[in-house]
């Protein structure tokens, strides 16, 4: 599955319809950085040859600092863009930037050949973005890859620690110290107005600059974006000189890694800065599960651009076009998964805030008064609507249940509502319906099984909570979806239209259980094709987890980061309907230990960077949720 956004622009859909593509284009549009957005990152001393590099730092009695932006032959696809998370995230930061000065010899360079070789940096081995640390003979002394999370102390403690340096808490300016802990304790409004006041006393430009960027900073996790690049861009004007107003432009401009939520300034545990990082950013058994649930409400509240949409995925494979469904299909998984933290609160099992409970209803509240009016889709495209619309019958099915209990009423297990939300909800039954040709293949940017099954499971979730569905467009999606399935139980990657299908187990494995769910929620498939499929998924998981962070078909069998949360959710959804008892709570232990020992150092998720930390972090939870139940 490849779900589609681009950052391009922060802007209403009516706006933006104006400057997309033609109908159904699949022409991405990547516009690049400004001059001085460009200009990001590039404080740092970088050298360009590792050989110049570790000739310097042993004559000096110093350690390199390689970036390594990239690998040569890497199937990564936006290079670019991940660059520049690193460049406008730890790479402007100013005290990393005077580590980097002062401690190392920094260089960059990509590794090829007998270079990839010697440091095992292959495709596949070594997953960008990443750093080594090596002495002056080319020793390796640290080797960090897979980083999907930014934030300045978790930067630096372990490169403060090989040079011995001190770490002496959240790095920043002495005279924001009280304001960025005001920001860091959830208090952003208070960030704002300490940080106000050192402007006051007109500081040198370096403290001036990182207090407009703490404001902007606090005002965009605050569900004000358009405020925060206000602020930004008055930064960038201000202090042209300054690192962290290149940051500035490159944030406002909707490229850097703030915006699209890989960077935060927020406490950690003391583990996180304690442990080098060994397996990129992720954190395995650092949080209990409440915990999680907690710091990913908490992202995914921070992360509503004010409108109740969340636009951080850069996903654009089925064109720029598409990037309003995209955008609205992730958001309703965001949708989903805050109403499943708050059946948790309901149940006790979940301790939020008051006022956070209260965002988090009112957010919800925007979702589903979004997925009631088309404004915020583009209606033209057809390579990506589909998960628009699917997932949109999904979130309005569970508000519908759940609206009562959120208004003080009791939950509405039959999810049958009053008559308006009946209305509103079969309009969305009749939307995905549509989208079904004569074939009966729903598709997105082409005909496949695992359109057929999301678009079939979400409309039996709308058949249960009351709307009519059309029997005869459900046959037509089955009969196109068994034309797929193989004697193994493999089903296709794309439709089969003609001869037998052939897949082998290993390169449908991710897309098994979802597909065989489909089949098996209208009869047509049992217990034991259910469960193999689930296992099946199982023995097979490595093979997405190892290409779990890459942004493109990765490997032999085709899988991509793309694949790995849409594949856990329908594995997780499809193993509780195994009715033999013994055999489901297995499965289900070894499927939640997996989603549990996958959390970022943050208690956030992410897949592919492309997707976004707002749909890794909505599945793990709906994953969560799903196998609570």
């Amino acid at each position: 599955m490849r779900l589609a956004a681009t950052g391009l622009l922060l802007v209403l859909p009516v706006v933006l319809s104006a400057l997309l593509p033609g109908q159904n284009s699949t022409r991405k549009i990547r516009q690049p950085p400004s001059a001085m957005a460009q200009r990001a990152g590039s404080a740092v001393p970088w050298r360009d040859s590792l050989e110049v590099a570790l000739a310097e730092a042993k004559a000096q009695k110093k350690l390199v600092f390689w970036y390594v932006p990239s690998v040569a032959g890497s199937p990564m696809d936006r290079k670019p863009e991940i660059d520049r998370y690193l460049r406008s995230g730890p790479f402007s930061w100013p005290t990393t930037i005077t580590l980097l000065q002062t401690q190392f010899v920094p260089v960059q360079e990509v590794p090829r050949g007998e270079l990839q070789k010697r440091f095992l940096l292959q495709r596949n081995v070594f997953l960008e973005p990443g750093y080594l640390v090596l002495d002056g003979d080319g020793n390796v002394k640290s080797k960090v890859d897979q980083i999907t999370t930014f934030h300045p102390e978790w930067f630096e403690a372990p490169l403060r620690r090989l040079v011995g340096a001190p770490i002496e808490g959240f790095p920043c300016a002495p005279a924001l110290r009280e304001a960025w802990d005001a920001y860091r304790s959830g208090q952003r409004p208070h960030a704002i107005e300490l940080a106000e006041a050192v402007l006051q006393k007109q500081p040198a430009d370096a403290t001036a600059a990182e207090a407009h960027w703490l404001v902007g900073a606090a005002l965009c996790r605050d569900n004000q974006r358009r405020e925060a690049e206000v602020r930004w861009r008055s930064l960038a004007e201000k202090f042209p000189d300054q690192p962290l107003a290149w940051k500035a432009a490159m944030e406002a401009e909707d490229f850097g890694a703030f915006v699209h939520g890989f960077e935060d300034y927020l406490p950690l545990p003391p583990a996180v800065l304690r442990d080098d990082p060994t397996d990129g950013t992720r954190a395995r058994g650092l949080y209990a599960e409440d915990e999680l649930w907690a710091r990913s409400v908490a992202f995914l509240l921070a992360m509503d651009d004010g409108d109740g949409v969340v636009r951080d995925s850069i996903y654009d494979f089925g064109g720029t076009d598409s990037l309003p469904n995209v955008h609205a299909a992730v958001t309703c998984l965001v949708g989903q998964a805050l109403l499943a933290a708050d059946r948790r609160c309901q149940a006790g099992t979940l301790k939020l805030p008051a006022a956070q409970r209260a965002r988090l209803l009112a957010m919800v509240a925007r979702i589903a008064a979004n997925t009631r009016d088309d404004a915020w889709l583009a209606l033209s495209d057809r390579d990506e609507i589909l998960w628009a619309r699917a997932y949109s019958l999904r979130v309005q099915v569970e508000w519908q249940r759940q609206r009562p209990a959120a208004q003080g009423g009791k939950v509405d297990p039959a999810g049958k509502g009053d008559a308006e939300a009946k209305a509103q909800l079969q309009s969305a039954v009749s939307a995905l319906l549509a989208l079904q040709p004569d074939t009966g293949v729903w598709f997105h940017e082409y005909g496949n099984p695992f359109a057929i099954a999301t678009a079939l499971v979400a409309l039996h979730d709308g058949k249960a909570a009351g709307a009519e569905v059309d029997a005869e467009k459900i046959d037509k999606g089955l009969r196109a979806l068994a034309m797929n399935r193989t004697e193994q139980g493999a089903f296709t990657y794309g439709h089969t239209s003609r001869g037998k299908p052939r897949e082998s187990l290993e390169a449908a494995a991710g897309r098994m259980p979802l597909c065989e769910l489909a089949m098996f929620l209208y009869g047509h498939s049992d217990q034991e094709k259910l469960q193999f499929s689930v296992t099946t998924g199982l023995r097979h998981h490595d093979l997405m987890a190892a290409v779990r962070k890459y942004d493109d078909h990765a490997d032999k069998y085709h899988y991509g980061g793309f694949f790995f949360w849409f594949d856990m959710l329908g594995r997780a959804e499809a193993l509780m309907q195994i009715t033999d008892a013994a055999q489901r709570e297995g499965l289900r232990a070894q499927q939640k230990k997996l989603v549990l020992d996958l959390p970022e150092f943050d208690g956030c998720f992410v897949d592919s960077h492309e997707l976004g930390r707002c749909y890794g972090t909505a599945m793990a939870l709906l994953c969560l949720d799903v196998l609570g139940r």
